[in-house]
């Protein structure tokens, strides 16, 4: 027999209209409990109906009742767990019958006891919920299975209790004193209240008659928690913005339909032409072919551009193939060489299990740089064809998305639902940061936990997870199998040196390159040799040590007989940004060759940093030298000829690989590696597990190289063994570790945090615009005449802006940031670089050509600073 329908249980109670939930701003109007909780439930309905949400809950309803080993009632109790589950929405608000909360905050002097000494809801309305449930469990008489039950109720009263705030632990001694402590502030008792206060009855030993409590309560808290918190949110802002009514007003939340599948279905199968009428994209042809229309791999080994684009379009006819023959499955790799189109791939595959599957309804794109979610935001929009209503991009340095566009913003205006649409990701295609987005998987804080409930029902495309420290890998591939099974989300991972965590837990993901033809893709001459890859290291003592062989490099390639132009664009990267700047300074002194020397590190500025990229792109007669840091391995869409790089990880270096000969449409275009002293990566890489491993191994007798032979397995097979075997260690920090985090609900420990440094952001007024925009961005955070969201959309809306005169820096102990600090001052989130003009060592603290003068930096291990 299924279970009753969310909306069938009988939950809504008649309350008093005396009590009051919210007041209007200007104090004129205020909305009734009862309006207020009911309107809270009904969104409630409407998201899980939105989202698909309710069959997926209530395989967790089923999971629940299967943890107990003896449980005779089973369909009776995930009933009631169910019932639960709504009736913690519908009552989190009770506790606003405090009186003091109605005279302190309602301004409504209603004559009753006062119960507490604090005007507090949150914990009354637990308390509330947790005595009102134990009277129904107990007039049930499930003997067997009281404590068991006791467990849920406890667990759903305590994210009542913490639903404004953040969930850091469910630790049941500390819940138990919080509450002993607050109701100690009651002037009654009752039997529940006894209990409660049993210092020698932990709600931890409850949790010793539950088996296998692997993932089920804290899928249903966070599910919980973030359905609680985001109806609430709606139904306040429906107060705040419309006033009194109670039909919905928020409708639409964003999600795919049918007619939008039909309409990307057909785009992405049209040739697409750019404003020059050149052709961008090529998949209309492609529409109809099968395996079988294209070359063996023997036929394809000569070098030339045509013969890359056949490989490209066989690859992408196998990934499809693969994909609709695997539509059921929810866990996916691409794993294609660099220059193969994987943004085209994973569009494809986007498209495909839209068309073929009506349960997805909404599309998340994973990126560990922002200048991959502009780039691929970018040839997303154009290639589909799509408007700012069904695609964002979401970081810092994106513009405010105008999804209505509306000149008014009263306390009725649009703008308070655009708001909304950026604030809870309400478009089909979302394309966020990792960091953002592992914060949704399992963040504590209120802001991450409104978007969990929308990853049901999803596509997610991890793009560069090789970016992520293994420390992380194990915990990744137990989210996203825990995640793929219980909420029908499917996981697409790509990158051109992936790792295959599945393996750790021998998870099933499906290969949409097949095994037997991915060494014939990465080793086919039009992607392997690109670039000739110099594994033999240069030993060096300082930056500039490595200047003349780049010279002579450089000189030889323009001497090429297949080099028509006679010029050359050279790159060199450098592990930390002082490397970088030294030699920068040294190359623009004894420079003899380049007609241009660009430096793009971490502290270049985004306007800057975009125009050398276009220069480098768009210009091909002039002599080139770029000087970079790291931030130019991934994501950046340059095509140099020959290439220096400081050695750190061997994924990284292909990275670098990526940015030489990206067309194959050159010839004697290399890649050196070069150490600078004992190697700087040996600091900045000290924790890594990929740290000294070289990519080496012996096969048929010889010594090979990864970065010759692309086999990116072996390398990662070693890390990968590291991993599995420490995680079947018992006195060590392993996986196990962190399913017990998850399995007793410790919120905080199984927060996945992928950057946890600090940092600091410098604000640069290097002109009259910069200067004028932080006027304005100070105006609108110490603006008092408008409410708070009518700040936070001034606020961002200005981001952007704020952004392009904006770098970071990582703040760690002895980095000699507080030097840089007596230039400025630090006020709203940012050092302002007050005095970013004073000249230091004979140029300019910063320049915009330039960016930061590392030399003020004389902290001991500054030269470290990535």
């Amino acid at each position: 027999m299924p279970l009753l329908g969310f909306n069938d249980f009988d939950i809504k109670l008649n309350i008093d209209s005396k009590y009051k939930a919210h007041l209007s701003k200007d104090k004129q109007s205020k909305e009734s409990l009862e309006k207020h909780i009911d309107l809270v439930f009904d969104y409630f309905l409407k998201l899980i109906e939105q989202n698909g949400l309710e069959v997926h809950l209530n395989s967790l309803f089923e999971k629940s009742a299967n943890l107990f080993e003896e449980i005779e009632a089973k369909e009776e109790f995930m009933t009631f767990v169910k019932y639960l589950f709504a009736k913690a929405i519908y009552w989190h608000d009770m506790g606003k019958i405090n009186p003091n909360f109605q005279k302190e905050k309602m301004l409504n002097d209603i004559d009753e006891k006062t119960l507490v000494s604090d005007s507090h809801h949150s914990h009354l309305g637990a308390y509330l919920f947790i005595n009102h449930s134990l009277d129904e469990l107990y007039d049930k008489n499930l003997s067997d299975e009281e404590e068991t039950m006791e467990c849920i109720i406890y667990l759903f009263g305590f994210l009542i209790s913490k639903h404004h705030g953040k969930v850091y632990k469910y630790e049941d001694l500390d819940f138990q004193m919080e509450f002993v402590e607050f109701l100690g502030k009651f002037d009654i008792e009752t039997e529940h209240t006894k209990i409660l206060k049993d210092k020698n009855r932990l709600f931890s030993s409850i949790f010793d008659y539950i088996e296998n409590n692997q993932d089920v309560l804290f899928l249903l808290a966070k599910s919980l928690f973030s359905l609680l918190i985001i109806s609430d949110y709606y139904a306040t802002a429906q107060f705040m913005n419309y006033g009194n009514c109670q039909e919905l007003e928020y409708n639409d939340f964003g999600l795919v339909n049918k007619t939008f599948v039909d309409k990307i279905y057909k785009e992405f199968y049209t040739d697409k032409f750019d404003k020059n009428k050149k052709q961008i994209t090529f998949n209309q042809l492609l529409g109809n072919k099968s395996n079988e229309d294209f070359k063996d791999f023997s036929e394809l080994q000569n070098k030339s551009n045509g013969n890359l684009n056949h490989l490209r379009n066989k690859l992408f006819v196998e990934v499809r193939t693969n994909l609709r023959e695997n539509l059921e499955k929810n866990l996916f790799y691409i794993e294609a060489p660099t220059g193969a189109g994987k943004t085209n791939l994973s569009l494809m595959s986007v498209v495909e299990i839209l068309k073929n599957d009506t349960s997805i309804n909404k599309v998340f794109y994973v990126f560990p740089f922002t200048t991959l979610i502009t780039q691929t935001y970018t040839a997303i929009k154009n290639t589909l064809e799509l408007n700012n209503t069904q695609i964002v991009q979401l970081h810092s340095k994106a513009k405010y998305n105008q999804k209505i566009e509306s000149e008014k913003d009263g306390i009725y205006g649009d703008e308070k639902t655009n708001f909304l649409d950026n604030q809870f990701m309400n478009y089909p295609i979302t394309l966020l940061s990792h960091v953002k987005f592992f914060d949704i998987l399992t963040g504590i804080n209120k802001d991450d936990n409104y978007i969990f409930h929308r990853l049901a029902n999803s596509i997610v495309i991890i793009d560069e997870i090789q970016t992520y420290s293994p420390d992380f890998w194990a915990k990744i591939v137990h989210l996203l199998d825990m995640y793929a099974k219980n909420f029908n989300i499917k996981f697409i991972v790509m990158s051109a040196t992936l790792p295959k965590i599945g393996k750790i837990i021998d998870s099933q993901f499906t290969f949409l390159v097949s095994k037997k033809n991915k060494s014939q893709y990465f080793q086919n001459p039009n992607f392997a040799k690109r670039v000739k890859i110099i594994t033999e290291v240069i030993k060096t003592n300082e930056p500039k040590d490595i200047y003349k062989q780049l010279i002579d490099e450089s000189n030889n390639y323009q001497d090429l007989e297949t080099n028509k132009s006679k010029k050359v664009k050279t790159i060199i990267e450098f592990i930390t940004k002082k490397g970088a700047d030294e030699f920068y300074k040294f190359a623009k002194k004894e420079n003899m060759l380049f007609d241009e020397i660009f430096i793009l590190s971490g502290t270049i500025l985004e306007p800057r940093r975009k125009a050398i990229i276009d220069f480098i792109k768009n210009v091909y007669d002039k002599n080139i030298l770029l000087v970079t840091t790291q931030v130019v391995e991934a994501g950046v869409d340059i095509d140099m000829d020959i290439g220096f790089k400081e050695k750190s990880l061997l994924d990284s270096d292909e990275q670098l690989a990526g940015r030489i000969n990206r067309n194959s449409s050159k010839e004697g275009n290399k890649l050196f590696l070069f150490i600078i002293g004992k190697g700087n990566d040996k600091f900045v890489y000290k924790t890594d597990k990929r740290k000294g491993m070289d990519g080496k191994y012996q096969e048929d007798g010889n010594e090979q190289n990864v970065l010759i032979t692309k086999d990116f397995d072996k390398f990662y097979d070693q890390i990968l063994d590291v991993i599995i075997e420490n995680n079947y260690k018992t006195y060590m920090e392993n996986l196990n570790t962190y399913k017990t985090h998850i399995q007793n609900l410790q919120f905080n420990d199984s927060h996945i945090k992928l950057i946890d440094m600090q940092s600091v952001s410098v604000f640069v007024p290097i002109s009259n615009e910069a200067i004028q925009v932080w006027s304005e961005y100070e105006q609108a955070i110490t603006n008092q005449e408008k409410d708070l969201i009518g700040k936070k959309i001034d606020i961002k809306k200005l981001s952007a802006k704020i952004s392009k005169y904006t770098f970071s820096l990582a703040d760690y102990p002895k980095s000699g940031i507080e030097y840089l600090e007596t230039y400025g001052e630090k006020k709203y989130g940012y050092l302002y670089l007050k005095e970013w003009y004073t000249i230091c060592d004979g140029k300019k603290l910063y320049s915009y050509k330039d960016g930061l003068d590392t030399s003020v930096l004389r902290g001991d291990f500054v030269s470290m600073i990535i």
